[in-house]
């Protein structure tokens, strides 16, 4: 078993992640979040790289989503993660959010369903 976290800065995606989970079958829960990179420029104004960081995100939205999803099966990961990432387009579009996956090793409260 795998949980795959997706911190999604660009939260106008999130339908289109969620339709991802959806056409393969597989649950996620999606949380409110906020990166500290945000909070950081708030309280650092006198340091130069973190001005020159403030012109980038300034007017964003301080605040993402957090998606994460408990995968039973590693075949099923990597169609997920491979149109995760189809979607997102992270080369062309840094800034977008950023994915990992981490082994599960038990899971408890919930019942797994085959292949997700």
């Amino acid at each position: 078993m795998y949980a795959l976290f997706l911190i999604l800065n660009d939260i106008h995606k999130l339908d289109d992640i969620h339709e991802i989970f959806y056409e393969y079958h597989c649950g996620a829960t999606t949380l409110d979040s906020q990166g500290m990179g945000k909070v950081l420029l708030e309280h650092n104004e006198d340091i130069p790289v973190f001005a020159s960081i403030r012109k980038l995100v300034e007017g964003t939205k301080p605040y993402n989503k957090t998606i994460i999803s408990v995968i039973k099966e590693k075949q099923l990961l990597d169609k997920v993660i491979k149109r995760i990432n189809e979607e997102l387009d992270y080369i062309h579009k840094p800034g977008i959010g950023f994915m990992f996956v981490i082994p599960v090793l038990d899971c408890f409260g919930s019942k797994i369903k085959k292949g997700g």
